[in-house]
């Protein structure tokens, strides 16, 4: 059981009724995964709703050469496994926590339970599922589309509207992403990624800092990014 009140935060919960977020409240707990640690691994049966109240989780796949396919980067505000968990098949890949995580988890069954009852819940659901299929979509399409400078900006550029902090120089991407994350989230070698970071850094487009990479120059970045180079 969590308070109401978390509950409240949770955007597609915000505007349903009090009862029914107490309802939700009684049937929600809130674990705390380490960073690293997994959520959930590719197979395993779906029967949890889980949001990510902070933090971040990673989803992946194993390809069948052996290397991690990183797919996307969840953040605080977004559910995980929401499509599977719908039509009831196993997890088409893995999660692991990005960094230390808080998540909130309801059971497959209640879940489902306020899909039926509750319309402007599952519409709030079906929002975020079409974001995230068109999202998905335009990420393959980035994928195989241009060479890694063109992918690895249109990547950066990606977190940093969806999460970007802006600070006096330039704008945070707060979180930790090693250049083997970022290799295998398009594509590349990691030897590739380390040339190409390094020398955006002696070209002042950007910074890596403890507190994550630091965009300096978002318009030279957007123009790598639409192929003009």
């Amino acid at each position: 059981m969590i308070p109401i009140d978390d509950v409240r935060k949770v955007t597609r919960f915000s505007e349903l009724p009090e009862s029914v977020q107490s309802w939700i409240a009684q049937r929600t707990v809130r674990e705390q995964i380490s960073r690293g640690k997994r959520v959930f691994d590719e197979g395993d049966p779906c029967d949890l709703f889980f949001y990510i109240e902070s933090g971040a989780v990673k989803i992946s796949r194993l390809l069948e050469n052996g290397r991690e396919l990183i797919l996307d980067i969840l953040y605080a505000g977004e559910s995980i496994g929401e499509a599977a968990l719908i039509d009831g098949s196993p997890y088409p890949a893995s999660a692991s926590a990005q960094e230390d995580t808080d998540l909130l988890v309801l059971p497959r069954t209640e879940y489902m339970k306020l899909l039926r009852d509750h319309p402007d819940a599952a519409l709030g659901v079906i929002r975020e599922l079409s974001f995230r299929l068109r999202a998905l979509h335009q990420r393959l399409t980035d994928i195989g589309d241009g060479g890694v400078e063109k992918r690895l900006s249109q990547v950066l550029l990606t977190f940093a509207r969806r999460i970007g902090v802006q600070r006096e120089h330039g704008l945070l991407i707060p979180i930790h992403l090693t250049r083997q994350e970022l290799a295998d989230m398009i594509g590349a070698r990691i030897e590739t990624v380390i040339r190409v970071m390094s020398r955006w850094q002696k070209e002042a487009l950007l910074n890596t800092t403890p507190d994550g990479v630091v965009l300096l120059e978002i318009p030279a970045l957007e123009h790598i990014a639409a192929g003009r180079v």
